[in-house]
């Protein structure tokens, strides 16, 4: 993972800090049935991500939580590839995502 810095865009909603690493994009939703019936808790979005140090603070209450033998690892989905391409360059389909001409 990369440690790309930026102070563009508004501060992290939840912290309050402007020392965006990368971004981060927590979405939280609750079935029928909870006392949190049906409810959708969406922290980040394209317009304001929250800061890398929200989502690492959530993936460590959810491991403290797991069974023996579990890690929320095993729950990681690696999307660089989906992404870039062996060169670190755009894929193709991140390239018509971005709205660049594709080959």
């Amino acid at each position: 993972m990369s440690n790309f810095h930026t102070d563009e865009g508004p501060p992290c909603p939840v912290t309050g800090r402007d020392d965006m690493i990368d971004d981060c994009y927590i979405t939280i939703e609750f079935g029928y049935g909870s006392d949190k019936d049906m409810m959708t808790y969406k922290f980040g979005d394209k317009r304001s991500a929250v800061h890398d140090v929200v989502g690492k603070k959530v993936l460590e209450a959810i491991q403290s939580l797991m069974i023996e033998g579990k890690s929320v690892e095993d729950f990681g989905e690696n999307t660089m590839e989906e992404l870039f391409d062996k060169d670190w360059s755009p894929s193709k389909h991140q390239r018509a995502e971005w709205g660049f001409d594709v080959e």
